[in-house]
């Protein structure tokens, strides 16, 4: 008669308990507690916005748009547990332009610029009456053909004033805004704005 062998289920369990606390223990050891500055000032140089300041946005037939700038704000100093393997945790700051406009006095991010500590990454992030994309001018920029939806211009002149490097962003989404595209840059931001259902187009004044 075949003997059982008995201690199989012994020796399994022991040895899913060693694995268990093996793993346990790295990702234990992964646990580092970083501490992130805030938002340095001298990137501030970076940001397109600044206060106090009034954008004024004229279509066609000269009606005005306005965007006041009521905030800047600046990330603040925090710490975090990191739990990556290779203790690798980039520290995230942003600056960002709170805003009202002519259709409403409840204060919104107009634009924020988001960066990591760890490579260049650079985020811009945009919402023009309620339609919100991002771009980073540091890595996309140099990709930007390949975007079916992003159009850079080396120039681009709107009335008498000649802007460089500006994109425009087609929208092909209408169910959650009425923004069909928008023209911005880095230096200034957004420069033109155009509604879908009135086919109004919004140009910035200077």
């Amino acid at each position: 008669m075949k003997k059982t062998n008995n201690n199989f289920p012994k020796l399994t369990s022991i040895t899913l308990s060693i694995l268990f606390l093996a793993i346990t223990l790295i990702f234990s050891n992964c646990k580092k507690d970083i501490e992130c500055s805030g938002f340095n000032t001298s990137d501030s140089s970076e940001f397109t916005y600044t206060i106090p300041d009034t954008l004024t946005f004229k279509n066609e037939t000269s009606g005005e748009f306005q965007i006041v700038i009521k905030e800047i704000k600046l990330s603040e100093p925090y710490t975090f547990e990191c739990r990556d393997l290779y203790k690798i945790c980039p520290c995230m700051d942003y600056i960002e332009a709170l805003v009202t406009d002519s259709k409403t006095q409840t204060p919104y991010t107009f634009l924020k610029m988001e960066q990591s500590d760890a490579s260049e990454m650079q985020y811009f992030k945009y919402n023009v009456q309620g339609y919100q994309f991002e771009f980073d001018f540091i890595n996309e920029l140099p990709y930007i053909d390949q975007m079916d939806h992003l159009t850079y211009y080396s120039t681009y002149t709107f009335g008498t004033v000649t802007y460089n490097d500006v994109i425009m962003i087609t929208n092909s989404d209408f169910e959650t805004n009425d923004i069909y595209r928008v023209y911005f840059n880095k230096e200034n931001g957004v420069l033109r704005f155009i509604e879908k259902s009135t086919n109004q187009i919004w140009t910035i004044q200077n």
